[in-house]
């Protein structure tokens, strides 16, 4: 079987933790669009494919969720997810979405330093 991505080529575009829960990434086996054999890189705690992020720019995107500082999603409001299932969605979802602006924020400050 010929993959469009390897599980090597995969493993190494893994950076860091999932954006989203902060959990460890692997090569998962699946299809692209077309049906064609590939890996993606993804989180199997919360069932994602994600990119990857430094677990700095997870952990403060996720205090600052936390914390009700910042929420990229301001559709979403928190009293609708009012179970512990539905809560860490709300989390994963919001840290997800922010990790990669504390990311780019943390790119700017050292440009203007």
């Amino acid at each position: 079987m010929e993959y469009r991505v390897t599980k090597e080529e995969c493993e190494s575009n893994i950076k860091g933790v999932c954006e989203g829960c902060g959990g460890e990434l692997a090569a998962i086996e699946t299809v692209d669009n077309s049906g064609n054999p590939t890996f993606w890189q993804g989180c199997e705690k919360c069932s994602c494919f994600r990119q990857g992020i430094e677990p700095k720019y997870f952990e403060i995107a996720r205090k600052l969720v936390e914390d009700n500082i910042l929420r990229p999603y301001g559709h979403m409001d928190i009293t609708e997810y009012n179970n512990p299932d539905k809560l860490e969605y709300y989390y994963d979802c919001q840290t997800a979405g922010l990790s990669p602006i504390i990311k780019y924020i943390d790119k700017l400050l050292k440009e203007i330093s």
